[in-house]
């Protein structure tokens, strides 16, 4: 992680230079050698590759942690020296200022000795890099080929399922068999073995998706909570997304109990690790006379047997070394036919993965980042074959072999992952966020910091290293997971690195932290109140026990732990912020929750390094939130309502002056949208609306035709608010406009004949009472460009659509528009539409869906029909 580091380091000391514009000069030309001696380093760093010998290697990884450790201290002396210069200059009254300047000229001259100590630490270590017989790397060695970026990932659960065909039609026969009681099959085997590929294939087999009312997929964690998989369970089998945590659990257990017992249903548990998870949730799953199943995935014996007592478990048999080949071989070339002369060594090394699909799967990805040649599959079939020699450690071996491989700026990233907790499906947004504010995200020129960053975790999901879970439309990740194998290897790297270290129910709050980066999943207060190293720069608090941040621990964050770049407090909640949050000045990334309406002090806009601020807390009436100083912020997420203030007058007056940042504001007041605070945000990419829309309608829309780079629009009526009557013309809209969502809006008069004028879009939205009229009417040469539309909880009674409208719809979602009688006459003939999905259709409307998927086929046309009794 020394490059890391370095990188991260260099940045701040150019900004240091830049903005100390009364630097001691001293200060300024120790900071400005120590910038040359790290670019030394640096580009040392990213050209180098370990030797072949062992000595080598360990001599290697001391001098790499020398690097480090110089490296972190340097960090440590500019980010305190930062820190001490700002409370001197911000803090006391007349007196105590005019005493600071004085102290901050001995603070200048203490800093700039120490600069030049750790500057000629560095010149000492790059002279000695000679002595080490460390090796260049030779060009070409790592070799991806564009066009792999471009093909379609499919995640391993999902993918060439080889070798268990025979396993899957023996399931699917019980599954669909006519055993009318409920059946509970377990599947059991060791990680990585194909137990999820197994289940994923009987659950999306045809003929078992036909058979049931309702299916759900739910992901049963090491340590899961009962309330938490209860929800997951109504959630999925009731379509809801609504908050269910005001429920008590005898309440949640009737909700899931109700929505399951007049149902057929198929339900997965994937994962399940304690044998007492059956006990918890047994009574759950209804034994109704219609023919239900649960299928169980497990490593554990005891698990399987608990769950089906009468029935031997499914055990998942490893790939014979034929099926290892074959499935190496899929993810290698895709399609394309293995060279001949490649042939023995890749048979050699699939054999030596020792029929562990997970293996396969991994080294295929480090394959593929590999020149097709004898010379480069050799090195790594050599080092295949050293790893799998060791006993009892293969998998963990040839995982950390596609570590190894990983460019030097993909390794934190991916360590990064361990820091969530098990089985967590982790929001892509939030990764790349949280990837930023560590800086582990290098700066073009030419491109956003965010599209680098999704190219970051493009790459690792081509490696197999990452799982995705969700795209959206386009095809970009919206949610992704990481295996439990390889979350185990993260935190092994990450510990023997000093990179992270995640603390959990096993270990005592009182144990030691000296890593700069710390996950609390257990009891946040207690792991707070053991005071931590003070070098603290990550605080991730996922508050598994519901945890709550008072005071006292606020103290303890804004006093100990003063060099924090993020504190993320999403799972904990927050009962009020207090003004010395402003303190934490090299805060980077801010993430709060809280179930009151905290005050925002103003002492937040002082975070003048902040990117990204997402609060999740009920709106507070007239409350502002002053963004006009913070000149990094990125993301401004307020899942209630921010009020903007106008910039101030200097600000405003300068047309040059803008917060060039700023690309989301979601969501904000719709008195906020005024023409001068639009323009003072010309790249905005994202914007939420929320509050009294039709009040303010004039105000929300004056200024948005000059967003020439907005995406992203979603407009929300407060529930306490008028009604909108019409949306204003087309032409107020932003032009460059792609996602729109309207929800709440009321809306009397049909929108899609404004709507379908705006030349860009492609997504359309309209969710819980948008319209409130009985026909939604669309014209030819109307969304030119739509490809996918959903509607949810409407009072639509008809859907009508011209010839020639949406001609590029690809997507239909409707959801809770029980009154709607049917599907567009047209709807049949347009066959660019490739999936529908209906949550409680009327019968007409269900039956229509189906005609297209028989003449179609469903190959051509995925549908999902939930027609569970309960709503």
């Amino acid at each position: 992680m020394a490059d890391t580091v370095i990188s991260f380091l260099l940045e701040n000391l150019s900004r240091l230079i830049a903005q100390e514009i009364d630097l001691q000069l001293r200060v300024k030309e120790e900071a400005d050698s120590l910038k040359n001696e790290l670019k030394l380093i640096q580009a040392f760093l990213k050209d180098f590759a370990f030797g072949k010998r062992n000595n080598e290697q360990e001599l290697t990884k001391q001098y790499i942690k020398q690097i480090t450790d110089t490296a972190q201290q340097a960090e440590d002396i500019i980010d305190t020296y930062v820190a001490k210069i700002w409370r001197q200059r911000t803090e006391g009254g007349f007196f105590e200022k005019l005493k600071s300047s004085v102290s901050q000229l001995t603070t200048r001259h203490e800093v700039a000795g120490k600069i030049a100590a750790v500057r000629l630490r560095f010149k000492e270590l790059y002279e000695k890099r000679n002595d080490l017989g460390i090796q260049i790397s030779q060009s070409g060695d790592f070799f991806i080929d564009e066009h792999l970026r471009r093909r379609n990932r499919r995640l391993v659960d999902d993918a060439d399922v080889i070798g268990l065909d025979e396993e899957a039609k023996k399931m699917i026969e019980r599954v669909t068999g006519n055993e009318v009681r409920r059946d509970v099959i377990a599947i059991v085997g060791m990680g990585g073995i194909g137990k999820t590929t197994l289940a994923r294939k009987v659950y999306n087999d045809s003929n078992v998706s036909r058979l049931f009312d309702i299916r759900a997929w739910i992901v049963v964690s090491q340590d899961y909570k009962v309330r938490e998989v209860l929800i997951a369970i109504i959630r999925s089998v009731a379509g809801l997304k609504g908050d269910l945590k005001e429920m008590s659990d005898e309440e949640l257990e009737s909700e899931a109990f109700k929505y399951l017992r007049g149902s057929r249903y198929l339900i997965v548990l994937d994962d399940v690790w304690k044998p007492e998870f059956w006990d918890d949730f047994d009574s759950i799953f209804s034994n109704n006379p219609y023919g239900s199943r649960v299928i169980v995935t497990t490593r554990n014996l005891d698990v399987a047997r608990r769950v089906s007592p009468v029935i031997p478990p499914h055990d998942v048999p490893f790939l014979d070394k034929n099926d290892s080949w074959k499935l190496l071989s899929k993810r290698v070339f895709q399609g394309d036919e293995c060279p001949t002369e490649l042939v023995e060594l890749g048979e050699e090394m699939a054999k030596r993965c020792r029929g562990l699909p997970l293996a396969i799967v991994v080294l295929a990805g480090i394959l593929l980042t590999k020149k097709r040649t004898r010379h480069h599959w050799s090195t790594i079939s050599s080092s295949v074959s050293s790893i799998l020699t060791e006993p009892n450690n293969q998998c963990s071996e040839i995982l950390s072999l596609s570590y190894d491989n990983l460019s030097h700026h993909l390794k934190p990233c991916f360590l990064y992952s361990g820091l969530f907790p098990e089985d967590s499906e982790i929001l892509a947004r939030q990764l790349i966020r949280l990837w930023m504010a560590e800086g582990f995200v290098q700066q073009t020129d030419k491109k956003r910091v965010e599209i680098v960053a999704e190219e970051y975790l493009e790459e690792l999901i081509n490696r197999n290293l990452i799982q995705v879970t969700e795209t959206r439309f386009d095809g970009v990740v919206k949610a992704c997971r990481i295996h439990d194998l390889l979350r185990d290897l993260c935190i092994s790297k990450a510990k023997q690195e000093n990179f992270l270290q995640v603390r959990g129910s096993s270990l005592s709050p009182s144990s030691p932290c000296d890593s700069r980066r710390l996950g609390i999943h257990s009891n946040t207060e207690k792991y707070l109140a053991a005071k931590h190293a003070s070098n603290l720069r990550t605080l991730l608090c996922f508050g598994l026990d519901d945890s709550e941040l008072g005071s006292k621990q606020w103290k303890v964050i804004y006093n100990e732990y003063k060099l924090l770049r993020v504190l993320d407090l999403w799972a904990v909640d927050v009962e009020s912020i207090p003004s010395e949050v402003g303190k934490l000045i090299h805060l980077r990334y801010l993430k709060l929750k809280s179930r009151k309406a905290p005050d925002f002090p103003s002492s937040i806009s002082k975070l003048w390094n902040l990117q990204t601020l997402d609060v999740v807390a009920p709106s507070i009436e007239g409350q502002q939130i002053n963004i006009w100083k913070m000149l990094e912020l990125r993301h401004l997420y307020f899942r209630g309502q921010a009020v903007l203030p106008e910039p101030p007058k200097e600000m405003a007056r300068n047309s040059d002056s803008v917060l060039s940042n700023i690309q989301t504001l979601s969501f904000i007041s719709p008195e906020s949208c005024t023409e001068i605070v639009f323009s003072k945000v010309p790249n905005l990419v994202k914007l939420g609306i929320y509050g009294d829309l039709e009040k303010h309608k004039g105000v929300a829309f004056a200024g948005q035709q000059s967003l020439t780079s907005l995406q992203t629009l979603k407009l929300v009526r407060d529930r306490r608010c008028a009604s909108m009557y019409s949306l204003p013309s087309w032409k107020e809209f932003s032009p460059s406009l792609i996602k729109l969502t309207l929800s709440k809006t009321r809306l009397s008069r049909d929108p899609m004949q404004t709507l379908g004028k705006l030349p860009n879009l492609q997504v359309l939205k309209l969710i819980d009472d948008a319209y409130v009229g009985a026909s939604l009417v669309s014209f030819g040469d109307e969304f030119t460009k739509l490809q996918v539309l959903k509607l949810v909880n409407l009072e639509i009674k008809n859907w009508e659509m011209s010839d020639g409208s949406m001609p590029r719809l690809e997507s239909v979602v409707i959801k809770r528009c029980g009154g709607l009688v049917s599907l567009p006459t047209n709807l049949p003939q347009m066959f660019l539409v490739k999936e529908m999905e209906l949550w409680w259709p009327s019968a007409e409307v269900a039956k229509q869906a189906r005609g297209i998927e028989n003449t179609r086929g469903k190959e051509h046309f995925k549908l999902f029909i939930n027609q569970s009794e309960t709503k």
